[in-house]
């Protein structure tokens, strides 16, 4: 095991709204559902943002990164197979998280603050719905474990080398006509 080169070294929520959506509460009452299964197939939304602070830090570099995880029972029209949510969620964390230094050696420093951070708040307000909805109607339900991948930055795909071959003109190899090679006494 080895310290993480990102560090959550402060965590608040700046809204936490949790109630029960009377809409969609007998479905999920009739579905047994245990507390994972419950929002199995859910409409998640949530909204990331990351900004470099502008302060020193002896441990490497800063950043606010905010996570709002929403669950409004609102879907578009491609969503139309989505299950209802019993419960109503809409909790918004933010942190500073500090980049250790070297950790350029991991990979994109952007990347990774983009991906790690989300995650390391992901994983607070899961614990807190956890929490509030434990001592509710239904029962306590749980966030599903979730990555933030498609938060690194789009790359064009490097491009392929063509073969030496392939770049120098065709040549047209012409053989001489070799001399009869003759026996040696």
């Amino acid at each position: 095991m080895k310290i993480s080169p990102l560090q959550l070294v402060h965590l608040a929520f700046r809204r936490v709204h949790v109630a029960v959506d009377v809409d969609h509460m007998e479905v999920a009452q009739q579905d047994g559902a245990d507390a994972h299964s419950m929002l199995e197939g859910v409409l998640i939304k949530s909204e990331v943002g990351v900004t470099l602070l502008e302060e020193d830090d002896p441990r490497g570099v800063p950043y606010l990164v905010t996570l709002r995880v929403c669950i409004d029972n609102v879907h578009g029209e491609d969503d139309r197979d989505r299950r209802f949510s019993p419960y109503l969620i809409d909790i918004e964390a933010g942190g500073k998280i500090v980049l250790g230094k070297g950790s350029e050696r991991l990979g994109d420093p952007e990347d990774l603050i983009a991906v790690n951070g989300p995650a390391l708040l992901w994983s607070a307000i899961r614990d807190q719905v956890a929490n509030l909805t434990a001592r509710m109607p239904l029962g306590y339900a749980m966030l599903p474990s979730v990555n933030f991948f498609d938060l690194k930055k789009a790359r064009p795909a490097p491009p392929i080398p063509a073969p030496e071959s392939a770049l120098a003109a065709p040549v047209t190899k012409r053989k001489r006509a070799s001399k009869a090679a003759t026996p040696q006494p």
